[in-house]
């Protein structure tokens, strides 16, 4: 069983993309990476409870921003040394079994689409999905997979969305490997949501503001969900995708996909 915790970005008004992102974690490694995920809150200083803090990182990056943040009251430079080992243990941590891996999904969708959010689950979704396929194969027994995000206002609709994907084919298929609709929770409840919170916030930083700040997400590109050397769990969705005119990893691994296609299938271009 994977479980797939969820987050979106780039939801305010104005933003040029949402995001929707997270880790999918086998159920032998849940327990394991919150705890390596929650550790630099240890630095906090010892009158400081860590079950108090939220790793949330747009707040602890600029804590002002929100309103009663407990963050406020740590000085800037462990706030930084938490972000970053935040990070590295996200990116460090190892699965207990190789075979069953953890591994990174989003979607990236230009806000030009006017059904933008439904767009970033299916994709998520059936990225997830075609990953435990992957898996129930290399394992010899089916997989199956839960979703959990943050609360939201559009969850009722998100759920509808899925029951539709779970029973009919969709854009893209049908969803073969799901228990159940995505379920909702508090993220202050969970540090594998706030985890997820993680991954949103670096492609944000990445595609959501004006002058490109890769260097949360560079370090991460190599963690989503791959298949043949070649990423698969992330994609940029872009009107300017057909010309080539986005260099990120995503869109350079959907290129190179689309353009080896014909030759696996043995056909003529």
């Amino acid at each position: 069983m994977y479980s797939l915790y969820l987050d979106g970005s780039g939801t305010h008004g104005g933003s040029p993309v949402f995001i929707l992102a997270g880790v999918a974690v086998h159920e032998q490694d849940a327990y394991h990476l919150q705890q390596r995920f929650e550790a630099p809150l240890s630095a906090l200083p010892g009158t400081s409870d860590p079950r108090d803090f939220e790793l949330h990182a747009a707040e602890i990056k600029n804590p002002n921003g929100f309103k009663n943040s407990r963050w406020k009251s740590i000085p800037w430079p462990l706030r930084r040394r938490i972000l970053g080992n935040s990070y590295r243990a996200l990116r460090s941590y190892q699965c207990i079994d190789a075979v069953n891996p953890c591994a990174f999904f989003g979607a990236v969708v230009e806000r030009s689409y006017r059904d933008y959010e439904e767009r970033a689950w299916e994709e998520v979704l059936h990225k997830f999905d075609e990953m435990l396929g992957r898996q129930g194969k290399l394992v010899g027994e089916h997989q199956r997979g839960i979703v959990i995000h943050d609360r939201s206002s559009t969850e009722r609709q998100v759920q509808n969305w899925a029951d539709k994907w779970r029973q009919l084919s969709g854009r893209i298929g049908t969803l073969t490997h799901m228990t159940d609709v995505p379920f909702f929770s508090d993220s202050r409840a969970s540090r594998l949501l706030q985890a997820a919170d993680f991954v949103a916030w670096a492609l944000w930083r990445y595609y959501g503001v004006r002058d490109r700040d890769d260097r949360w997400i560079k370090p991460l590109w190599g963690h989503f969900d791959s298949q043949g050397g070649k990423m698969h769990g992330l994609i940029h969705v872009s009107r300017s995708y057909r010309q080539a005119q986005c260099d990120c990893p995503p869109c350079k691994a959907r290129l190179e996909r689309a353009t080896s296609l014909p030759a696996k299938a043995g056909t003529l271009s």
